[in-house]
């Protein structure tokens, strides 16, 4: 997004001056500040940008449309988008076209609109930067077709392949040789097809690699990564056959194993390696060696058995490391973290989990999810903020005004742990929030599934509460303030509807529309209407809430309650786009 303040219309031949006024620069007194004023030229600094950095750029819209429309922006811009020309071949969404009642075969039809609309683009333009190829199912018959629509995009020194293929049973497609051995191809993402075991692997410039539901072998894997020189992105997710992983690679950045269920062991040896990403079924075991990635910045492990062989170290072989997700195992009752670089810290399915010691002199972030609040033990405290997602399995519905105790006992040492002022918690369910301006006089309310952030910047209120409004289409928003506070007035204007068909999201479909497509009205409510909705109402949980809050904060002085009741929407709004 672009500021109209940047000027970016002006066009770099003709440069428009403009007079600024300028009364900090004022060191005469009597100057006016007329006298001070300054031509400055206002430059279109994006249409500057080397090709390399507006192709980044482009690579990261993943709606075709998106980057058709940042031909707007200047004439070099839409110059540059030929150049980076991407074509997009998604069968599930072609046959989405047709009817249910259509009799028309959706295989053939895309198969011939795929060799049609390639080879016709390819007839009229010299270059093609990426090609995305989605197939929901394919048969042996498929081969040459397919063949045919690599080879003629690596003819055109393609930049980026995305290629998925459907598959049942056994029958998969195997990838041409031609696609081996460009030299031009820097990014290829495949999904469902078969690495064919060739020497003949000759990839110079390739950058990133993700392997998705293939069949792989140790050998083969071996033999293309050595081949590729300048590889710093790898990923393997839901692959099979690999039982050993061993990697030798200086160029490596990123490495992520999603779900490759049959690996027993992994070696890794990458001394430029700054994230690693390791997940897998619980009920599996594998062995994990990150010995000599000193390099590494994000560690994350969804893995409780790789967790719990990492934990043993206490993390301390990584001394550059910043961020660490831990999956805990069920079986895991403390945990010691020694890292002095470390800033945020995650911990997961916390079942068990009693204690936490963390040593870290930098943390300001940190996280736990799970049914357990273990007692965290922080050497020192300086979070700035935290997020704490909890839900009861011994008091699932039902909860009532005694209710909670157990888990709010287990919550209060750490929440208090925070300077009163300062700190503002943001709590919240599947229906209803709670913002508390300062972290004084916190009381519980009846919710099972709970979940609090404690933030320090005002201004991150309202980052958290428009992804909650989005995620949940929560039925009440309730602010706890002091009486002369602007905090429910500021949440207020951000919910409030000013337009009743919104236009901030006119491009993106009905399913990646933000919350205000949704919200149908925003009304506050007074202590007799929440009576009268608790009477109405035959939902227990918010009949209870409502209930507690006016218990709660009714008489409560210095301190206020406002309480919002958010109607929405049950059906998508149509949106003309």
């Amino acid at each position: 997004m672009v500021s109209s303040d940047e000027a970016l219309r002006v066009s770099p031949r003709k440069k428009r001056k403009l007079e600024v006024e300028d009364n900090a620069n004022s060191v005469e007194e009597g100057v006016r500040p007329k006298e001070m004023a300054q031509n400055v030229e206002l430059e279109d600094r994006i249409s500057h940008l080397p090709d390399y950095v507006i192709h980044h750029i482009l690579s990261f819209l993943r709606n075709p449309k998106d980057a058709i429309r940042t031909s707007s922006f200047s004439q070099r811009w839409r110059a540059l988008w030929y150049s980076y020309a991407m074509l997009v071949f998604d069968e599930l969404k072609f046959a989405a076209r047709f009817g249910p009642d259509d009799g028309s075969n959706k295989e053939i039809m895309f198969r011939e609109y795929v060799s049609d609309t390639l080879l016709r683009y390819l007839a009229n333009n010299s270059q093609l930067y990426k090609l995305l190829i989605h197939m929901t199912s394919f048969d042996l018959t498929d081969t040459p077709l397919v063949d045919n629509w690599l080879t003629s995009a690596v003819a055109q020194d393609i930049k980026e392949i995305d290629l998925h293929v459907g598959f049942q049973g056994s029958t998969r497609y195997t990838l041409p040789q031609v696609v081996f051995s460009s030299e031009t191809l820097t990014g290829l993402r495949l999904s469902g097809c078969v690495l064919q075991s060739c020497g003949d692997i000759v990839l110079p410039r390739l950058q990133k690699l993700y392997l998705r539901k293939l069949h792989l072998v140790e050998h083969s894997v071996i033999s293309l990564i050595s081949r590729c020189p300048s590889i710093e992105d790898l990923r393997f997710i839901q692959c099979s056959g690999l039982k050993f992983l061993v990697i030798y690679c200086d160029t490596l950045n990123r490495l992520e194993i999603h779900n490759c269920n049959q690996l027993k062991r992994v070696d890794i040896i990458a001394s430029n390696l700054e994230t690693f990403w390791f997940s897998g079924k619980k009920s599996t075991s594998c062995k994990v060696d990150l010995e000599h990635c000193k390099s590494l910045k994000k560690l994350t492990l969804e893995h409780p058995q790789v967790t719990r062989d990492f934990s043993k170290t206490k993390f301390t072989r990584f001394p550059l490391l910043e961020k660490l997700d831990l999956c805990v195992s069920d079986d895991l009752k403390s945990i010691t973290i020694y890292n002095h670089c470390l800033q945020r810290i995650a911990l997961k399915g916390c079942t068990k989990l009693t204690y936490a010691q963390i040593y870290a002199h930098k943390l300001v972030s940190f996280e736990l999810k799970g049914d357990n609040m273990p007692y965290i033990d922080l050497h020192p405290f300086c979070l700035t903020d935290a997020k704490v997602s909890l839900v009861s399995k011994s008091e699932p519905r039902g909860i009532g005004l005694g209710g909670g105790n157990k888990l709010w006992h287990m919550m209060r040492p750490f929440i208090s742990k925070f300077s009163p002022e300062g700190f503002k918690l943001i709590m919240h369910s599947k229906k209803n929030i709670i913002i508390h301006e300062d972290l004084s006089n916190i009381r519980f309310p009846p919710l099972h599934d709970l979940s609090f952030e404690i933030i320090k910047s005002s201004a991150c209120v309202q980052d958290i509460l428009y992804g909650l409004l989005r995620k949940l289409h929560p039925a009440s928003v309730a602010i706890v303030s002091s009486s002369d506070s602007k905090l429910s007035e500021s949440v207020y204007e951000m919910m409030k509807i000013e337009d009743e068909e919104p236009t901030c999201c006119r491009y993106n479909t009905s399913k990646n529309k933000c919350w205000r497509h949704f919200l149908k009205e925003v009304k506050s409510e007074n202590w007799e209407e929440m009576l009268e909705i608790v009477e109405a109402s035959e939902d227990e949980v918010t009949s209870t809430l409502y209930f507690w809050l006016q218990l709660s904060y009714s008489t409560t002085e210095p301190r206020q309650m406002t309480h919002f009741r958010l109607n929405w929407n049950t059906q998508e709004p149509d949106v003309e786009t």
